[in-house]
């Protein structure tokens, strides 16, 4: 156990809400040296889903979109936003099947992880879907216009190295699923991981 605290808040207020996409909040923040911050930034934005789906023979379900927070068209991987309530495999499940028309056979929860540690924001909630299959024509109520892509492992790879997959968290689901791969080929992979 660690001798470090928890910072404590004094005092909290929204100053932008724009719900349910974005919240603003300064907090007045004690360290647990005494020390006070008036003026500490807090988001909140949703919570969301992001699957590393593969079908039954391997290949990786992509999509080409444009996304406006880095301006860019690039490769990103079926997911979305939790509604009000829902869990995050119950989205997870739904994203692949409205983005995609695919559904999963077996599905790995890989965590759920803080985008941003200082200011919070959302939680990525990562999944890995395997022997998917396609059961519907895709049904994204999405503003982007979407390409479907069957990629193998390796053409996944070589678009990551020439840029094509520019968000942290699509690099992090990879590097999770591949590093999974690489314990179990190895023999330390943990056996306690939740297959759902």
């Amino acid at each position: 156990m660690t001798g470090i605290r928890p910072w404590t808040v004094l005092d909290s207020r929204d100053l932008l809400d724009a719900s349910p996409f974005l919240t603003v909040r300064v907090e007045t923040v004690e360290l647990p040296d005494g020390r006070r911050i008036p003026d500490y930034y807090q988001l909140e934005m949703p919570s969301f889903a992001c699957v590393f789906a593969e079908t039954e023979d391997g290949r990786c379900i992509v999509y080409r979109q444009y996304r406006h927070g880095p301006r860019r068209v690039g490769l990103v991987f079926p997911g979305g936003h939790l509604n009000p309530g829902e869990a995050p495999l119950d989205a997870a499940r739904r994203e692949l099947l409205e983005e995609t028309g695919y559904e999963a056979a077996r599905w790995t929860d890989l965590g759920g992880y803080m985008v941003n540690a200082n200011q919070g924001g959302a939680v990525a909630h990562m999944f890995h879907a395997t022997g998917c299959r396609k059961v519907a024509e895709p049904r994204s109520d999405d503003l982007e216009e979407t390409e479907t892509l069957l990629l193998d492992r390796a053409a996944l790879l070589a678009a990551i190295g020439r840029g094509e997959v520019h968000l942290l968290t699509q690099i992090a689901l990879v590097a999770m699923v591949w590093q999974a791969d690489i314990a179990r080929a190895l023999g330390t992979a943990d056996a306690t991981a939740p297959q759902l």
